[in-house]
């Protein structure tokens, strides 16, 4: 198995507004600045506010472009995995107006049968609009979608999964089906269990960051998402290694040391901290050596770059400070010190001097049932004993 190397990305000048306010030439250029770091794959958003502006149509505009960025991506020597129910992104829920009700509330994802059927309607399209091309890695289906609402019920999650899994499925048979989920999957009820979502996609995944958790050990901790890929693969009982499809971190500007900082995380305060260019470059580097050591498939950093001061007057940027500085390369194009270590990375795997899996002692001690009875407590006690035998 060749480790993956993958990088999220939105781009510099643009960010969240990319899909209106489109610039293929930034974009080309962007995308042959990733292939040259070193990196495989490409991950997309294909945000919903953008693609979907009412229920019973899908913006054929917005699709092209979409065509248009997988083509460039794939011209630089990338490959692509759209992710196609993007409404959580980077601080900011991006609600289409007619996915609320009259009071400003939002209708249920999972329920809806107007909202399931555009969910569905959207995915079918955006995927048959790829089908056949040899840029698309794997089709994602969502983003953290629980931070913008959470099923009601196990069952609503798996149905709603399943059914644009399906339309996926049928719209571009034979490419691998993601499932974008991330730490609160391991560590709360939030009805969207990895075993549910093992059954349904081909390929598990999961997002974790120290930064947004209060089980590690701090904003740095490198053996946070080693463990949650093993853990993850654990309850999935897949048999499948699990892709670490996002980790990273926010910097400082160059030069400058580590800061904490309170920032809006989702509408409440939370201590956050931006690291200094070093430090970032070292938490890649650590976990990255524990990812491969554990046997995850591969790693998708977050993200390609800082973006631009221009976009801070804007959301999310004008209240979630931190999501400034995500990059590998800064806002005006230069790399980070990360970047060279993905280069480097991309070397010594290309020359089969990565390293290699080695065994992991089983984590998992009860069945998935009992785990998810009291999931942040059985978290909680297996990254206590994790940590306690060594870690990764």
């Amino acid at each position: 198995m060749i480790f993956e190397l993958g990088l999220n990305y939105w781009p510099r000048r643009s960010a969240m507004y990319m899909w209106r306010e489109h610039d293929i030439v930034e974009v080309r250029d962007e995308m042959a600045h990733i292939a040259d770091l070193g990196f495989d794959v490409v991950r997309l958003f294909v945000l919903t506010r953008d693609f979907l502006p009412e229920p019973g149509r899908v913006d054929a505009a917005m699709v092209a472009r979409l065509v248009a960025v997988c083509r460039a991506a794939n011209d630089a020597g990338l490959r692509v995995v759209p992710t196609f129910v993007v409404l959580n992104m980077s601080g900011c829920i991006w609600w289409p107006d007619w996915m609320l009700d009259a009071h400003g509330s939002p209708r249920d994802l999972y329920l809806d049968p107007v909202l399931l059927d555009a969910q569905a309607m959207l995915a079918a399209t955006c995927a048959g609009a790829l089908a056949g091309s040899g840029a698309v890695r794997a089709f994602d289906l969502t983003n953290e979608i629980d931070d913008a609402q959470r099923p009601s019920t196990r069952e609503a999650g798996a149905g709603w999964a399943s059914l644009l899994a399906s339309v996926i499925r049928q719209a571009a048979p034979g490419i691998p089906i993601q499932i974008g989920a991330h730490l609160p999957s391991l560590s709360t009820t939030n009805n969207l269990r990895v075993d549910d979502l093992a059954a349904i996609a081909d390929e598990d995944v999961m997002h974790a960051y120290p930064l947004y958790s209060d089980v590690a050990r701090g904003f740095l901790d490198p053996e946070l998402v080693p463990f949650s890929c093993v853990l993850t693969a654990e309850l999935s009982a897949s048999g499948r290694p699990t892709l670490m499809q996002e980790f990273g971190l926010c910097t400082a500007p160059k030069g400058s040391g580590g800061v904490t900082i309170l920032d809006d995380f989702l509408g409440s305060p939370r201590q956050q901290y931006l690291a200094s260019e070093e430090e970032g470059a070292r938490y890649y580097d650590e976990v990255i050596d524990r990812l491969v050591r554990t046997g995850a498939s591969g790693a998708y950093a977050w993200c390609y770059a800082d973006y631009h001061p221009r976009l801070f007057d804007r959301p999310p940027f004008d209240t979630a400070v931190r999501e400034r500085s995500f990059g590998l390369v800064r806002s005006d194009g230069t790399d980070k010190p990360a970047a060279a270590l993905f280069r480097a990375l991309r070397s010594r795997r290309d020359a089969g001097a990565l390293g290699a899996a080695r065994p992991v002692a089983r984590l998992l001690d009860v069945n998935a049932d009992e785990y998810y009875r009291d999931p942040n407590h059985h978290f909680r006690r297996l990254y206590a004993m994790w940590i306690a035998r060594g870690g990764s």
